[in-house]
């Protein structure tokens, strides 16, 4: 318990740590049978305190420990300490003493002309952990039930028995370090280990006296634990050696194993919260430790800097203790890049403790906050359109027109900034989440203190440092000085600005006064933020917080990016996308003046036929009529029926003849002369039908035989449709249409919209349109104005140029790409459609795209990228970057 004056005592009879000669095994065969009555395979394994004998009988495992005489209290103590163990409901596994033939379970005996004692206990089963595979989190959470279990079963043990003392005892890291940094020379080594050392115990010593203390393994290593292996990972399960234990802070232990984790992982401080989540879970923390945790962890990883530095001192010439010296200092480096006070936030967020509630008065008390117009910056705001949120004072702009109504607006705390939200190659988060508000407010407006404080900074921001919180302002003016202590309700200062007109303020509140919170913050941080940088709501007295944003929901596209509502971006090269692109102002445009005018569809409607003339316009050479449909769908559906209505009257004749021929055999043929007709007349309806129903062609680049099937249907008098649905417009390089570089001859050209909607278009020729265009439902005017508008874009924005160069830059890298790996078979395509062939055995390394790079696959794994005609040379190249990475491709 803390300030237990009796667990600072510290005499356990040591343990020497010398060893006698190995024992010859015929020795121990004897020792086996003549005391336990066992006898087995028998292996020597190292042991730290004396010989060790792995004794296997075929059913059962044993472990035997030959010790100085001096050990024979500490072992009995160390049964005790097993006995208590076991008969707890929840702790670990651990061994039991196995008494020998006379009831002993510790034996004395002449060994080699030395008296020694011997014990036997029971070999746990399991595997120890694995040298060649990281440390995962769900191992490190269970190495930390682990700890928490063996302190839980230990804590009513009685503190008389035992009271030994860990030679690694963290309560002794400073002079350790301090006496091991002595006699290293190298003066960088030295500071950077002693800064870190001190900055710990600053922080641990005023917290040490609420810290628990019992019975633990401070240094639970890998060689005390056994596990159990699945095809998945390994799960530890017992404590395979008590030798370690002594009375210490039981936080001291966890964060030894933290930092055990922490060195595994490079130095990943976030690497530890498992294990303290799943400590926390069995032996919940107070306060104190909780606080003090990292600040350990970091102590005992300088400590083990300093160890090495001074192993590397002591043999200069030794190249792998220089290498072990440059490991860990580094391993120091990366752990010490994250504040104390970050890493507190992110152990009371791991352990799901709620942070203290703030005391705050109103920063403005004379201001009518509920005039305080609130701006959405965020990706759904409807302020956004056409990319203006690109601009760099986009968010500035939207706020001061959000506070021209009452002349007071304010941003969002805690909103996902779209204006934030970029595409990144190394798959990196934005840092789009506001920690801050700004505010638009009359100037001369009052600041009052909403706390009792100290001013230690007036410029560039004011800075109110509180008992648990600072606050930061700036955009004021104010007449205090470093150093003013100021209570509640006195003034702070007044916005700063020209008489009468509208000044901003930016605020900010930090539960961490050494730093503070930065502007902005990555979306996987936003937790532990928003413990450190607290909403500023109280102060202005409304609720200015941003509504809860989820990940994965997309609710915004422009030209090739897709946006969720957290702000994370993906390229959209699926094909999906229309052609001009995602979010194009003039096709919003045209929708909302084409519903204010006309939605209903009539036969004729001045869009559709605006829309027919541009069509017929571009069309392919051959082609010289246009119909319009609803969809694709119906347009096939209208083709179809048009193609099985094209028998001449030439052959309705011939088939009643035929009909009337066999009506007459029918009366006297046989039976068997019957079916022969009935077979007859079944085969012939059938090749009818056949070759009434139209060939579908999608000219997709490299496509095979497309001319022997057109030859053949020509042949058999079918009707062809070339499908440019995802083809068409330019996709394909300088060509409009796919049909003019492969010189196909169709009846019908099928073509889509390029504003993504559903209306589908049919060039054929005047003959085949007064057939056809009876068929088809007028289309809806809303659907023709979008179209017409996406074909104005297309080709006032030049996108066929655009589409034929980004095409080229795409091919080239894609045909890079295939050269350097051998993951790739195959690459097919022009212009903006390209299709990668993996090889048999990686047909799904393309998931890894998921979530940077929508994109299609084929039903043989084929990789389908397909981006709008907009693209441009930077999303070429991150699409590039993207499959680099998936292929396991050095960066370019």
């Amino acid at each position: 318990m803390p300030g237990d004056e009796a667990s600072e005592v510290l005499d356990t009879p040591a343990i020497d740590d010398d060893r006698a000669d190995d024992v010859s095994l015929d020795t121990i065969e004897a020792l086996l049978r003549d005391h336990w009555g066992l006898s087995g395979q028998i292996f020597p394994v190292e042991e730290k305190y004396g010989l060790g004998y792995l004794v296997d009988n075929g059913n059962l495992r044993y472990f035997l420990e030959i010790r100085d005489l001096a050990d024979e209290q500490a072992l009995r103590v160390e049964h005790e300490v097993m006995r208590h163990i076991t008969r707890s409901p929840d702790g670990p596994q651990v061994p039991e003493p196995v008494a020998t033939k006379a009831g002993a379970e510790v034996l004395t005996a002449e060994i080699g002309g030395m008296t020694r004692v011997l014990r036997l206990l029971t070999a746990l089963d399991g595997d120890p952990p694995p040298e060649d595979r990281d440390v995962t989190e769900e191992t490190a959470a269970e190495i930390g039930a682990l700890l928490a279990s063996l302190v839980k079963s230990l804590e009513d043990f009685d503190p008389l028995i035992w009271n030994g003392e860990h030679e690694d005892d963290l309560r002794k890291a400073g002079p350790r370090t301090v006496s091991l940094l002595s006699k290293v020379a190298d003066q960088e080594a030295r500071d950077m280990i002693a800064r870190a050392m001190v900055s710990a115990l600053r922080r641990i010593h005023p917290l040490a006296a609420e810290f628990r203390i019992g019975l633990v393994i401070p240094d639970l290593g890998p060689g005390d634990l056994t596990g159990e292996t699945d095809d998945v990972d390994w799960h530890p399960t017992g404590i395979t050696n008590l030798g370690g234990l002594s009375r210490s802070w039981y936080v001291s232990a966890l964060a030894k194993t933290c930092a055990r984790i922490l060195a595994s992982q490079g130095g990943e401080p976030a690497s530890i919260l498992p294990a303290v989540t799943g400590y926390h879970a069995i032996d919940p923390l107070n306060a104190a430790e909780l606080e003090a945790l990292w600040p350990l962890v970091i102590a005992d990883i300088a400590f083990s800097a300093a160890l090495a530095e001074n192993t590397h001192a002591e043999a200069p010439d030794d190249e792998s203790a220089a290498e072990e010296a440059r490991g860990r200092r580094q391993i120091l480096a990366n752990a010490s890049t994250v504040p104390a006070e970050y890493m507190h936030a992110c152990i009371l967020e791991a352990c799901r403790i709620e942070p203290e509630p703030l005391d705050l008065n109103l920063l403005m008390p004379e201001l009518e906050a509920e005039k305080i117009r609130l701006v959405d910056l965020s990706s759904k705001s409807p302020l956004f359109q056409g990319g203006n949120w690109t601009d760099p004072d986009c968010d500035w702009r939207l706020l001061a027109r959000t506070a021209w109504e009452t002349g007071m607006g304010s941003t969002r705390y805690g909103e996902y900034r779209l204006s934030r939200s970029k595409p990144d190659a190394a798959a990196t988060e934005p840092r789009n989440v506001a920690l801050h508000v700004d505010i638009c407010l009359p100037t001369g407006t009052a600041l009052i203190a909403p706390f009792k404080g100290i001013v230690v900074q007036v410029s560039p921001q004011l800075s109110l440092r509180g008992e648990s919180v600072t606050l930061l302002v700036e955009g004021m003016e104010t007449a205090l000085t470093e150093g003013t202590e100021i209570g509640p309700g006195d003034q702070l200062g007044t916005v700063a600005g020209a008489s009468g007109a509208v000044g901003g303020l930016r605020l900010r509140l930090s539960r961490d006064h050494e730093n503070h919170p930065p502007l902005f913050c990555r979306p996987s941080e936003v937790a532990v933020w928003r413990r450190l940088a607290p909403s500023p709501s109280a102060l202005l007295g409304i609720d200015c917080d941003a509504p809860a944003a989820i990940s994965g929901r997309e609710v915004r596209a422009w030209h090739e990016f897709i946006y969720d509502e957290i702000g994370h971006t993906v390229l959209d090269f699926s094909g999906k996308a229309p052609l001009i692109g995602h979010g194009h102002p003039s096709i919003a445009a045209a929708s909302y003046q084409q519903h204010l005018r006309l939605t209903a569809s009539f036969d004729g409607s001045a869009e559709a036929e605006a829309l027919r003339q541009t069509l017929a316009d571009i069309a392919p050479p051959g082609f010289t009529d246009v119909v319009l449909f609803q969809d694709r769908h119906a347009a096939r559906e209208a083709i179809t029926e048009l193609a099985r209505t094209r028998e001449t009257t030439e052959e309705r004749a011939a088939v009643a003849a035929y009909q009337e021929n066999s009506a007459e055999d029918e009366i006297d043929g046989s039976s068997e002369d019957e079916a022969e007709v009935s077979y007859a007349v079944a085969s012939e309806q059938a090749e009818r039908e056949e070759y009434a129903t139209p060939l579908i062609i999608e000219p997709h680049p490299g496509l095979v035989y497309a001319a022997e099937q057109i030859t053949s249907a020509r042949e058999n008098g079918r009707l062809i449709i070339v499908d440019e649905t995802r083809t068409g417009y330019a996709r394909l390089g300088e060509n409009l249409w796919n049909t003019q570089q492969e010189d196909m001859k169709a009846d019908f050209l099928l073509a889509g919209s390029c504003d993504g909607g559903r209306l589908s278009v049919v060039f054929c020729n005047e003959e085949l349109s007064e057939a056809l265009a009876p068929l088809a439902d007028p289309v809806s005017p809303v659907d023709a104005a979008t179209a017409l508008a996406a074909l104005t874009v297309l080709r006032e924005e030049n996108l066929t140029a655009n589409a034929s160069a980004m095409g080229q830059l795409l091919e080239k890298g894609l045909r890079q790409l295939a050269e350097e790996s051998d993951r790739v078979e195959a690459v097919k395509g022009r212009g903006l459609w390209w299709s990668i062939q993996p090889v048999s055995e990686d047909i799904e390394i393309w998931d890894a795209l998921d979530g940077h790079l929508l994109h299609e696959l084929d039903h043989s794994g084929r990789l389908i990228l397909a981006p709008p005609l907009c693209v441009s040379e930077a999303s070429i190249n991150l699409c590039l970057d993207h499959l680099r990475n998936v292929l396991r491709l050095p960066p370019k």
